[in-house]
């Protein structure tokens, strides 16, 4: 690790939230209870696709404890995504269902038992239309449409091409090609989604939420219920995890918000574990066919990628997400001609949206065990055919991304090097397998849309204590930690005498939200704007008071002195109250950060130029052991090596890789959305396998610092980015231990041992 004269950046400081939560202190919007306060509960389709010909709630409204059933008829009738140009989705539906779990009518009711009561006797009449659950049957021209307005169920298709891959192929001496397929993955974050609302007659909304975007939620909510931004008030109590799920507009908040303004009473709703699964998003499943053209010596031609991804009913971040698996797959390896061509297709399923990784594992999944496939065929070490096609720090790439910093090279070398490589290959253990995949991903998230935006505000009151408020959010992950102690290096004070308030929208500075691996870098960089200019007029006014230059100042233990003269120093209380009550000046700062500009290179069809703020690599290298008579693999070693510029928190930085490589082991190996018919067939934590503590390998950490020159103390990232290159390492692990490739996820023991059963035949 490399080490620079600071402090308090760069050490394992533990969360400083972490006492409050295991005291059970920490009230997490589950807990908000409010007088008078209602149960709001949404009946859901339970066919896939239908016309809605009536709904009858004459029933319901009778019963005593309801106060209120609303349909689409009480809604704007606005539809809602990310982007606007992608809209598509009512808060309750209107005239179709396109999902099992689309929201129709909800109720509010003084108990919950009443609520779903009130829901039984909701009359609905549908129409069944026919479903398709398939994207490639979905494409077909007799496929039933899903939405209105549009001639196909292909809601997105992005081509890009760099070079001529045709000629690249003709150059070749080796072609390949194959499909990969990817599954669904469900978040399962341990808190379900929930929200309070209250609304005045004249629309002034608070929202208590779990949200990992509380900024654009506000905009979002505004636009879908045709309210003043200013009137809404959006308060996030602490986060029990998101990976993606929170970032939305979720129905069920809108709701919550209609509810109370027609009841006049506070609403709370809160999703059961079953509607998580049903009714929020999930990973989008995808097809990928590659073509590589490779030379005897491992230089990649050209490679070429044609990829289906299945969008469910409504786009939520499908169009980006196809996006980001386009620049994800082009930009890792230096590979001069390149063709992609994706396409994003509604189904009658469950809708996917942002989840850890962002189109990026399906991505390593393919490009990844393709490259072991090519390293096999021409008798090469995997990790010297990556080591050969590694990008390397100031370069451009074929489509035109920018990279700064990038260790690669060095993770790929140190992962080779703590995993004993060389030596466990060599002695060929029996039923024993390493695997290697690497990995690409944005630090600071994406400006793609030309938005990246994060703010913070810093101040010393007139006791000479400091605030520190900023838009972004801490779901878990330690980003309150971190944030803090950049600002506590600067400001030379201790991260935990820092008064902190965050994602208050009443009160904060806007922030994009805390997704994308962008919290660290572009809350990081306003942070440490607004620490700065704090410090500056900190150090203004100690030099007024000391008769002194400010750049001949020390600051320590909250108090500053001329270099060499601690003796003759001014507290932080006097110089606060010195400028509150002398001067009338209030000591506060202010930390914007939105970039990095949008270069005339950018292509917003083709993605081409993407302007990322900063890019971050990673290799993952696992060991096997497969159960020859049932296929049963188990995980034993795990070596992650990521750059992320710099760790500020290296407690905090192994407990996001460590969590990553979870994630990424369980949706290699088990997790598994499964559908019959649009149906979710196992949307619980019992049908719906996840790992145990059992099941967890010994996992290395390695970070690799590359100190990016533009990210905050060099930071770039890492939430995301630890899962992405799990799924490949672990299947490349197999194919070494048994000599069974799996191409399709998840690489369950079953798919393994029937492998095994036609390897044997043959």
């Amino acid at each position: 690790m490399k080490m620079d004269n600071y402090s308090i950046v760069g050490k394992p400081i533990p969360h400083l939230d972490a006492v409050e939560k295991v005291k059970g202190n920490a009230v997490f919007t589950s807990d908000i209870k409010l007088n008078g306060m209602l149960f709001g509960k949404i009946l859901r389709s339970s066919v896939p696709h239908a016309k809605i010909r009536n709904i009858d709630i004459s029933q319901a409204v009778k019963l005593k404890a309801v106060r209120a059933v609303i349909t689409s008829k009480d809604t704007p009738l606005v539809r809602y995504s990310i982007s606007p140009t992608w809209a598509d989705k009512l808060v309750l539906a209107d005239q179709k269902v396109r999902y099992i779990g689309d929201e129709i009518a909800a109720v509010a009711a003084v108990d919950e038992e009443s609520a779903e009561e009130a829901l039984s006797l909701i009359r609905v009449d549908l129409e069944e239309l026919p479903g398709v659950y398939d994207p490639f049957e979905a494409m077909q021209s007799e496929a039933p449409l899903l939405h209105d307005g549009i001639v196909s169920n292909i809601s997105k298709t992005l081509r890009m091409e760099c070079g001529s891959v045709a000629e690249g192929f003709a150059r070749s001496d080796i072609i390949m090609e194959d499909t990969f397929k990817t599954h669904a993955q469900s978040h399962c974050s341990i808190e379900t989604h929930c929200c309070v609302a209250t609304c005045s007659a004249t629309d002034e909304v608070n929202l208590w939420v779990t949200t990992q975007a509380p900024h654009p939620l506000r905009q979002r909510l505004a636009m879908t219920l045709k309210i003043d931004v200013a009137k809404i008030h959006i308060m996030t109590p602490f986060i029990g995890g998101g990976f993606g799920s929170k970032i939305d507009l979720e129905p069920a908040q809108a709701i919550s918000v209609l509810l109370a303004k027609k009841t006049g009473k506070p609403v709370k709703i809160e999703h059961s574990r079953k509607e998580q699964f049903i009714a929020t998003r999930m990973r989008h499943p995808t097809v990928t066919h590659l073509k590589f053209g490779v030379k005897h010596d491992g230089t990649i031609i050209a490679k070429q990628a044609n990829v289906v991804m299945d969008n469910g009913a409504y786009n939520s971040h499908g169009p980006a997400v196809l996006a980001y698996n386009n620049v994800m797959f082009s930009t890792l390896y230096r590979v001069n001609n390149i063709k992609y061509e994706g396409r994003l297709v509604y189904t009658n399923k469950n809708w996917g949206g942002a989840c850890r990784g962002y189109g990026d594992p399906q991505a390593s999944f393919a490009q990844e065990v393709m490259l072991d496939m090519i390293a096999e065929r021409i008798n090469m070490d995997p990790i010297d055919l990556r080591l050969k096609n590694a990008n390397i720090p100031n370069q451009v790439t074929a489509n035109a991304v920018k990279i700064t910093s990038c260790g690669l090279k060095e993770c790929l070398t140190e992962a080779r090097k703590v995993s004993g490589w060389r030596t466990k290959k060599a002695a060929g253990k029996k039923y024993r397998g390493l695997g290697i995949a690497s990995m690409i991903y944005t630090g600071g998230g994406s400006i793609g849309s030309g938005l990246n935006y994060s703010g913070a505000t810093m101040q010393m009151n007139p006791d000479g204590t400091l605030q520190l408020l900023m838009g972004a959010l801490d779901i878990g992950q330690g980003s309150n930690t971190i944030l803090t102690q950049m600002a506590a290096e600067i400001m030379a004070v201790e991260p935990e005498t820092i008064r902190l308030t965050t994602a208050d929208t009443d009160t904060t500075f806007p922030c994009m939200g805390t997704f994308g691996s962008r919290v660290t870098y572009c809350g990081g960089k306003a942070v440490v704007e607004a620490a700065n200019g704090l410090k500056k007029k900190v150090l203004e006014n100690a030099a007024e008071m000391l008769e002194a230059n400010p750049d001949d100042l020390e600051m320590k233990n909250k108090s500053i002195f001329v270099m060499g003269t601690p003796e003759k120093a001014v507290t932080y209380a006097e110089i606060g109250a010195s400028s509150f009550y002398k001067k009338k000046e209030p000591l506060v700062a202010h930390g914007y950060y939105n970039g990095p500009e949008v270069s005339p290179d950018f292509d917003p069809v083709t993605y081409k130029g993407y302007p990322a703020p900063a890019l971050v690599f990673g290799t993952h290298l696992a060991e096997v052991e497969v159960d020859p008579t049932t296929g049963k693999v188990e995980v034993l070693n795990f070596v992650a090596a990521h750059d992320l510029g710099r760790a500020i928190n290296p407690l905090l930085v192994e407990g996001q890789i460590e969590g990553g490589a979870v994630q990424g082991i369980g949706w290699s190996l088990m997790e598994d959305v499964k559908f019959e018919n649009g149906e979710i067939l196992n949307p619980n934590f019992h049908d719906y396998k996840m790992l145990t503590i059992k099941d967890i390998p010994k996992i290395i950490p390695l970070m690799i610092e590359t100190i990016d020159p533009n990210g905050p103390f060099g930071a770039k990232g890492i939430g995301e980015c630890a899962m992405v290159p799990t799924a490949p390492a672990i299947i490349n692990a197999i194919y070494d231990a048994v000599g069974v490739r799996i191409k399709e996820l998840p690489a369950t023991s079953e798919k393994i041992f029937k492998g095994l059963k036609e390897k044997r035949s043959k």
